[in-house]
């Protein structure tokens, strides 16, 4: 009766260990794609509303009929 070797089942250990993270993996990574498509779309929108701020803060016209934009300063050097 043959009696099975220690590397044997240290065999068997190992490819059960694998089998489980590469079903945690093919679990996994629907979840993880569509989170990095998500956070993608969030930050794109987040970057198109701050620009849209920017645009109309720019456009906004001040209490004086004009557009809100500071003149330039003049540095006096003495």
């Amino acid at each position: 009766m043959p009696s099975s070797s220690g590397a044997e089942e240290d065999d068997q250990v190992r490819e059960a260990r694998a089998y489980n993270y590469s079903i945690y993996l093919m679990v996994s990574m629907p979840y993880l794609s569509l989170g990095a498509l998500g956070f993608l779309i969030y930050r794109g929108l987040r970057k198109k509303a701050a620009a849209e701020r920017l645009r109309r803060k720019a456009e906004q016209p001040d209490s004086e009929g004009g557009l809100s934009c500071s003149p330039p300063s003049i540095a006096v050097i003495s």
